[in-house]
């Protein structure tokens, strides 16, 4: 029951000094005797107490902080610039072993080459073009941290300030450049606004215009038709007329030719004659008409 009991204890005991865990985004330094011995990937690995230590190496993608630094520029003007690295560990062994602190050298190094840059540029170049910088800055930190097998994956300014004075004396320029855009805007409606009208009264005569010559058009042609209406409407009446004058001519010689028929039986007493109604009434219209 001893023996078992001191084995359950030896295991529990290998277990915790032992035997390790190496998570996923490390790999562990293996030192015999404080001298490196080999690279341990993540997994379970083997551990010899107080005669085998371990150095514990992040590989994942990093952030370093660039504390901010006064600059002085082409031009003459300090400038406070601060920013960030992303770097990652390709070789942890070089990384470790080759160079005593690896991102503090980043750090420097990032400082360096930005005054490097800016010394370079005037402000005006500074604050229009940080892609510019930061490309120069990328392209330099990871040519010199290449024989640490450091890999630098982006490098981004953040702050970039200049003076207070200048500042201001910025502000009080963006503030006229924005006055000056919003008058230039302001005349531009202006003056496309009096164009529309101008076009819109064009248009506004010419449809006056246009309205007047069919108003004057549809008025003579009504004119005309009106003369046609009251020429065709006189010789209706004259036709009427002279029909009527054919008419009543006749009538009349018919008339004369009965009277005379009447006149000669009225004073031939041997004769007989029979007088319709209409033969009366002929008699005397024409002795109405005499």
């Amino acid at each position: 029951m001893e023996i078992f009991t001191l084995l359950i204890i030896f295991w529990v005991l290998f277990l915790l000094f032992w035997v390790r865990v190496i998570n996923q985004w490390e790999v562990w330094l293996k030192e015999f005797l404080w001298q490196y011995t080999e690279t341990v990937n993540p997994g379970l690995a083997f551990i010899i107490p107080w005669i085998q230590t371990i150095k514990k190496i992040d590989v994942r993608e990093q952030v370093i902080n660039v504390p901010e630094q006064q600059i002085i520029t082409k031009d003459n003007v300090w400038v406070a610039v601060d920013g960030v690295v992303y770097v990652q560990i390709v070789d942890p062994y070089k990384s470790m072993y080759e160079i005593s602190n690896v991102f503090m050298a980043v750090v420097n190094l990032a400082q360096t080459w930005l005054r490097s840059v800016l010394w370079t540029m005037s402000l005006d170049e500074t604050l229009s073009n940080r892609e510019f910088i930061n490309g120069k800055l990328l392209e330099a930190l990871d040519r010199d941290t290449g024989k640490w097998w450091v890999k630098i994956m982006r490098v981004e300014i953040k702050r970039l300030d200049p003076p207070k004075d200048i500042q201001e004396s910025m502000s009080k320029q963006m503030k006229a450049e924005r006055d000056k855009r919003a008058q230039i805007l302001e005349a531009e409606w202006y003056k496309s606004a009096l164009i529309t009208k101008s076009e819109w009264d064009k248009q506004s005569q010419v449809l006056a215009a246009e309205w007047a010559r069919q108003s004057k058009i549809l008025e003579a042609e009504g004119i005309a038709k009106a003369r046609v209406l009251v020429a065709e409407a006189e010789a209706k009446r004259l036709e009427l007329e002279s029909n009527a004058a054919g008419e009543f001519f006749k009538g009349r010689a018919v008339t004369k030719e009965q009277l005379k028929v009447i006149e000669n039986a009225l004073w031939g007493w041997n004769t007989k004659y029979i007088l319709d109604n209409d033969i009366l009434w002929a008699v005397w219209k024409a002795f109405w008409i005499k």
